[in-house]
C-alpha cells in the first residue's frame, strides 16, 4: 500500500528534496518537478515529489492519515469509507 504524504521543503540538493513531514525529515526525488525550493509545500508519493501545493492543502493531505512523529504511520480503513469510493463488499 502506498500513501500520499505532504510537507515543507527544507533543502534541495542533487535532484532530491529534504522535506519536513509532520516533524520528521524525509528525502524525495525531484524526477517530475524541477522548480521546488526551500519553503515550498509538496506532496510525496513513493518517495517522489509529485507537485507543489499550498500549506493548507499539505495539512489536509496529512489530516487524512494518523501520522505522528515517533509513532510512525497508522492507517485505518472502514467498509463504509470504501463504499463511498465505489467499492462493494463481495458476496
Amino acid at each position: 500500500m502506498a500513501l500520499m504524504l505532504a510537507g515543507r521543503v527544507l533543502e534541495v540538493r542533487d535532484g532530491t528534496a529534504v522535506v519536513d513531514v509532520a516533524g520528521e525529515t524525509r528525502e524525495a526525488k525531484l524526477d517530475f518537478i524541477q522548480d521546488v525550493k526551500p519553503g515550498d509545500y509538496v506532496t510525496i508519493y513513493y518517495g517522489i515529489v509529485l507537485e507543489k501545493v499550498s500549506k493548507k492543502d499539505a495539512e489536509e493531505t496529512l489530516a487524512h492519515c494518523s501520522y505522528s512523529r515517533g509513532k510512525g504511520l497508522k492507517v485505518e480503513f472502514s467498509l463504509s469509507g470504501l463504499e463511498t469510493m465505489g467499492f462493494r463488499k463481495a458476496k
